[in-house]
């Protein structure tokens, strides 16, 4: 298991699960236009783009 803080909530989740899911779990609504699970996980339209803390620049919540 994976421990995360998403918005101030810790959120615990299985390794290999994407951010987009993590929030999801927790109830958090991240927008997307382009993922659809197990079809298209591109990650294209950009709409999901997050702050994740250490890295230097914004990463999609879909494929990350």
């Amino acid at each position: 298991m994976v421990n995360l803080t998403i918005d101030g909530r810790p959120v615990q989740v299985p390794e290999g699960t994407t951010i987009l899911e993590a929030a999801r779990q927790a109830d958090i609504h991240i927008p997307h236009l382009c993922y659809l699970k197990g079809i298209n996980e591109i990650a294209a339209c950009r709409v999901c783009c997050v702050e994740v803390e250490g890295e230097r620049a914004m990463v999609t919540a879909c494929n990350n």
